[in-house]
């Protein structure tokens, strides 16, 4: 005869496996920085942004960037990109996805964001780290670069004049190779169970309808 307990535990193994999915791949963009950039922060160098190509459909989890300095606060965002690699000014209008409040950035280092937005397989997108309406930015940090190409981590971009959040006008030059730059991409969708799951919720499901049917029946008498 099944207890009670055992039903129970029967019944939690299939809520927590229909509710717990396997660990979805990630797939890591990353390049090392041989060189440098400057100035960002100042009036005129207000957005600095690294041109990336999505590896797989599914979700931008994570990106990086780096500063060599500190400039008081500043902002990090991801748009759409639809400019091409040729030298321009305006040459790309991205439509943003996500942008962050302002961070403290007192010193040099590491500003890792974590939007969550939606990615497409082989669409380009920028992220970027951006001083524009962020009072008290300095103007006298530079920002560590790379000339070094790695596939899916595509051109440096910047912004001078308009707020990136407002999906504003980029420019471009080739020969400021790429910011050093990490994003980290996952191809799993939240809440969806893995295949194992699925086969975990049948057969806890299973022992729970073979608990109930092999309770002991139970005779009731009238006098």
């Amino acid at each position: 005869m099944f207890s009670k307990s055992r039903i129970f535990f029967a019944t939690s193994a299939a809520i927590a496996s229909f509710a717990v999915a396997a660990p979805a791949s990630a797939v890591v963009l990353q390049n090392s920085p041989n060189s440098s950039i400057g100035t960002f922060g100042a009036s005129g160098t207000q957005t600095y942004g690294q041109v990336f190509t999505a590896p797989i459909t599914g979700t931008l989890s994570s990106f990086t960037m780096w500063l060599n300095g500190g400039v008081t606060s500043l902002f990090g965002g991801v748009g759409t990109w639809n400019g091409t690699a040729a030298y321009g000014d305006g040459f790309g209008s991205p439509t943003n996805l996500y942008q962050s409040a302002n961070v403290a950035a007192p010193g040099a280092g590491a500003f890792t964001f974590t939007p969550g937005t939606a990615v497409t397989a082989g669409q380009r997108y920028v992220a970027y780290l951006s001083v524009f309406g962020v009072p008290g930015a300095t103007g006298s940090v530079s920002m560590p670069t790379t000339s070094v190409d790695v596939a899916g981590i595509d051109y440096f971009v910047w912004n001078n004049t308009s707020d990136p959040r407002n999906n504003a006008n980029w420019n471009y030059f080739a020969n400021f190779g790429d910011a050093q730059f990490s994003a980290t991409f996952n191809a799993g969708v939240a809440g969806v169970p893995e295949p194992a799951a699925w086969a975990m919720m049948i057969a806890g499901f299973g022992l729970v309808g073979g608990a109930m049917r092999k309770r002991t029946k139970v005779s009731v008498s009238y006098a």
